[in-house]
C-alpha cells in the first residue's frame, strides 16, 4: 500500500513538472517591451456621462523574436491629467523587428472631458501634451510588458511631436 501511494505521488509530481516546463517553454524572460505610440484618435460616441474613442496604436517590436500579444490595458493622459482608459483582448502577433497597427477603444467621462475642454476654450493652452501608458500581455504566458509613450500637439499648427 505504501509503495502505491509513493508511486502515485511521484507520478503526479512528474506530470505537474512536465506541464509547468511546457508552459514556460514559450516565455522569453529577456523580452524587451514593445514601443507603443498613438497613431490616431477618433470620436466614436459622445453621451451625457460617457464618451468613447477609438485609438489607433502603432506597436513596434524591438526583439529578435515575434511577440504574440493576446491583450492589453492602456490609459491616455492629456496635459498631465488622466483622460481615458481601456482594455482589449484583441490578438496580434508583431513579427521580430517589425510593427503592426491595432485599433482599440477607450472610455472617458464627462468630468474629464469638461476639464480638458475648459482649458482649450479659455485659450490658455498653446500645446497639448499626451502620455499613453499600459502593458501588453503575451499569449500562453504570464508575462506583461509595460509601455509608455509621450508626445505633444501644437495648437497653432496642429502638428504632433514626440517627447
Amino acid at each position: 500500500m505504501a509503495v502505491t501511494a509513493r508511486f502515485f505521488r511521484c507520478l503526479v509530481l512528474s506530470v505537474m513538472a512536465a506541464v509547468l516546463m511546457a508552459g514556460c517553454a514559450g516565455i522569453h524572460t529577456r523580452a524587451e517591451a514593445p514601443y507603443v505610440s498613438l497613431s490616431n484618435l477618433e470620436i466614436l460616441e459622445v453621451g451625457l456621462f460617457e464618451q468613447r474613442y477609438r485609438l489607433r496604436l502603432r506597436i513596434q517590436n524591438p526583439n529578435d523574436f515575434a511577440l504574440p500579444i493576446s491583450g492589453m490595458r492602456y490609459e491616455l493622459e492629456i496635459n498631465d491629467k488622466r483622460f481615458a482608459k481601456g482594455v482589449s483582448r484583441q490578438s496580434i502577433t508583431i513579427p521580430a523587428y517589425g510593427e503592426g497597427l491595432v485599433d482599440v477603444e477607450v472610455v472617458s467621462n464627462l468630468g474629464r472631458l469638461m476639464e480638458q475642454f475648459s482649458g482649450l476654450t479659455a485659450g490658455r493652452v498653446q500645446k497639448v501634451s499626451y502620455r499613453l501608458s499600459g502593458s501588453v500581455s503575451l499569449a500562453h504566458s504570464v508575462v506583461k510588458l509595460p509601455f509608455e509613450y509621450k508626445g505633444d500637439v501644437s495648437m497653432d499648427s496642429g502638428t504632433p511631436g514626440e517627447r
